[in-house]
């Protein structure tokens, strides 16, 4: 296995079946990379030490997620579609009431996939400021 002069000091963790072990902001970081070599992916996986098939998996993991955002941008913008998916709804809570959040805590999905879960009062607090926030930018 090769490494890049970056990682010459770096130590590598293992799973048990000996595979290398890389870190979400490290495969980003090597795909940013790749993006910019212009080599081909057999040279630039022997270059930094994997194996092809995994640059290969990766790049087409990343291509799935780039088109299920598009098509999650796509969809916001058709009407029909922010009428079932991602349209604001109003929330009351009556004037005096405590909030009252369940043990199981509520969860709030977002268009990409991104949620938000409150699970006590100081969360309810701090989540209808971020949808305050979200709310104005609209």
């Amino acid at each position: 296995m090769t490494f890049t002069a970056a990682e010459a000091g770096e130590i590598m963790s293992q799973d048990a079946q000996g595979r290398v072990l890389v870190s979400r902001e490290r495969r980003e970081s090597l795909l940013a990379e790749y993006d910019r070599s212009g080599m081909s992916g057999v040279k630039f996986a022997q270059y930094v030490g994997i194996k092809y098939s995994t640059l290969a998996y990766w790049l087409q993991s990343r291509r799935r997620h780039r088109e299920r955002e598009k098509s999650l941008i796509k969809a916001g913008t058709d009407t029909e579609g922010a009428r079932n998916n991602g349209a604001w709804i109003e929330a009351v809570v009556e004037k005096g009431s405590a909030p009252r959040v369940s043990t199981v805590g509520l969860r709030i999905y977002f268009a990409g996939g991104a949620y938000c879960q409150i699970s006590s009062g100081g969360e309810a607090a701090l989540a209808a400021e971020l949808l305050g926030r979200l709310g104005a930018k609209r």
